[in-house]
């Protein structure tokens, strides 16, 4: 199809001195209304506005070796970016854009694009589509023509030697509002990693059926608008209106998605936006304008999406009352909670956690997206094997709960303190030789143990693990990695053993790769524990231990039981090498563990007692 004209726009300063300067937006995606000077130094932008004005995407000319500082006046661009080729693009520095809106630079090249964000462009997609389109795991299929003629594509994405019938759907679109290109970096990141050659991810192909729409509204990105369609229409709002006033965009993806959903109803629906604040967040719906359980269930899609990222995190979440006019209150009024649907909001500028905003931790986002949506769905495969409760066995007093909104799967487990003889034992069916990365689950508790304590064997290993249950609730938490020197179990027990309430909720073991030879868990970077010398020892041994940084200090010393017997420090040590004289008198022959925490790590290592 040929692509329509870009309407141009151009200003040609009048100063004889910078004739030569020009601003213009002549190429897709491009947004300038003026460029005025009155010292032919100083540059006032406007962009043109449909629901504001942030959205701007030109190109100056003639500015080698020239200084000039622009403001935009109508935006707000936290360091803008800018590029010489149109392709590669970079953030202004603090220096170079000091202030929202403004940046001034001494150009090394005649010609230089600046943008909002990263473009993402009409003729962009389509690069990638062709790339994807090579795999035989995507379909591309057109479900109608925009105002302007342009197609709204559907990316099907799913291993078609696998029949459809079962297949849980999962829909993801972006790009409703044009301007808000963050979120087509994210986008690509689902894309590639349901494309990666992984068997996790090949198993993940088997199972579902991506239903993945890259632009909502082609007109909108292709003319440069900045969150409306070429007619000035917000497509999110469109939702709630009779079919003959539905914008033809939303219309079309209301159609596809009844058309789905008469088959088999869609079990999640990601709809990807980029915000002007300085955090990720989901616009979690409150349970007034859905329901106790639906409220609750977004919750921990979002924890799994906040598990093991470093841009994303719980305190970024932000509630709203679901409305109509939005697809997600569409999808609520006609499929109730059958479908998981949330806004996914990416930044333009920074994380929460201070790093600043590019397309590959975006790409990033995108894959913690495809394992999170599995794992809400308790897609399991043994490379990434999750393990609730439904297969946890429970001995003594300990009971099932499902009160709060941390907690993984239906419910959870949770046991008062004791002495050990109530617990809850998780296994994982047998797996093939290599190591595994071994995270916990558990949930916030009042009262709850700073000290539970993990027992995780297998034929060949035995550990002790202790977690702070205070803290860190609603997530992936990392425990230790283990070894199968040969095909096997992993068995984790979680008892009673603890000063506080206990939770038992669910485990997620991760494939690594081959056995690394070691048998205790990765050293944590706050210490190094060293084994224990002499080994075997009678009637004393020496435990040294190096800190990186000043730190809380725990040693304790536990029996073949998993047992506490001695505590041997428990104070604040400052940086450095220390060493402490174990006397073992009193006790029988066997293997005993040593365990140190520092800070928030812990490390367990096993010593002989041989008499």
């Amino acid at each position: 199809m040929k692509l329509l004209q870009v309407l141009a726009i151009s200003v040609l300063l009048s100063t004889p001195l910078f004739s030569q300067i020009k601003f213009d937006a002549e190429f897709e995606s491009g947004n300038i209304k003026s460029a005025k000077t009155t010292d032919s130094v100083n540059f006032i932008v406007e962009t043109n506005e449909d629901i504001g004005g942030r959205w701007f995407y030109f190109r100056i000319t003639g500015v080698k070796d020239k200084y000039i500082k622009v403001t935009i006046s109508n935006s707000d661009a936290n360091r803008p970016v800018y590029s010489y080729n149109n392709k590669d693009f970079e953030r202004f520095t603090e220096t170079e854009s000091p202030q929202y809106n403004v940046f001034k630079k001494t150009f090394s090249e005649d010609t230089v694009y600046v943008a909002y964000y990263n473009p993402y462009t009409y003729s962009y997609l389509q690069e990638r589509i062709n790339d994807w389109q090579k795999s035989e795991f995507v379909k591309v299929d057109t479900l109608g023509y925009s105002p302007m003629l342009l197609p709204i594509q559907e990316i099907i994405l799913t291993d078609e030697n696998e029949p459809n019938e079962n297949k849980i759907r999962v829909w993801v679109h972006a790009r409703t509002h044009p301007g808000e290109t963050p979120s087509s970096f994210h986008f690509d990141g689902i894309v590639n990693t349901l494309l990666g050659d992984d068997e996790v991810i090949s198993f993940y192909r088997k199972k579902f059926i991506f239903h993945l729409i890259p632009f909502v509204n082609p007109d909108g990105v292709f003319y440069g608008k900045s969150r409306t369609n070429f007619s000035g229409i917000d497509l999110e709002r469109e939702w709630n209106k009779a079919d003959s006033f539905t914008a033809k965009e939303a219309l079309i993806l209301k159609n596809r998605l009844k058309e789905i959903n008469n088959e088999k109803i869609v079990s999640v629906f990601l709809n990807l936006h980029s915000q002007a604040a300085s955090y990720c967040t989901f616009w979690i719906h409150t349970p007034q304008s859905t329901s106790n359980y639906f409220y609750r269930r977004e919750y921990q899609f979002a924890n799994l999406n906040t598990s093991d990222n470093k841009y994303f995190s719980q305190p970024d979440y932000r509630e709203s009352n679901l409305q109509s006019y939005f697809p997600e209150g569409w999808l609520w009024n006609n499929y109730s909670h059958n479908v998981m649907a949330l806004t996914y909001e990416t930044p333009y500028d920074k994380y929460s956690n201070g790093i600043w905003v590019d397309n590959e931790n975006l790409c990033e986002l995108g894959n913690r997206t495809v394992y999170a949506i599995a794992e809400f769905l308790n897609v399991s495969h043994p490379k990434h094997l999750i393990i609730d409760n439904e297969s946890a066995v429970a001995k003594g007093n300990i009971i099932s709960d499902s009160s709060g909104l941390n907690f993984y799967g239906n419910n959870f487990y949770k046991v008062s303190p004791g002495f050990g003889d109530n617990s809850v034992s998780y296994n994982s069916g047998n797996l093939k030789k290599g190591a595994y990365d071994i995270y916990g689950w558990w949930t916030n508790l009042s009262g709850a143990a700073s000290d539970a304590m993990y027992k995780i064997n297998t034929d060949s290993e035995h550990l002790f693990i202790s977690k702070n249950h205070k803290i860190e609730s609603g997530q992936w938490n990392f425990l230790s990695q283990i070894n199968l020197n040969s095909a096997g179990n992993i068995s984790i027990e979680i008892s009673d053993s603890a000063t506080g309430t206990v939770s038992a909720d669910a485990f997620r073991i991760v494939y690594k790769g081959e056995t690394t030879g070691i048998k205790d868990f990765i050293i944590p970077e706050s210490f190094v524990l060293y084994q224990n010398y002499p080994n075997p020892f009678n009637p004393s041994t020496s435990i040294r231990f190096d800190l990186i940084e000043n730190s809380n200090v725990v040693l304790r010393i536990y029996n073949p039981l998993g047992e506490l017997i001695k505590i041997l420090v428990d104070e604040k040590l400052e940086s450095g090498q220390h060493e402490i004289l174990f006397n073992a008198t009193g006790l029988s022959s066997g293997v005993y563990y040593y365990q140190l925490i520092a800070g928030k790590s812990a490390q367990t290592r096993s010593m002989v007692i041989l008499k």
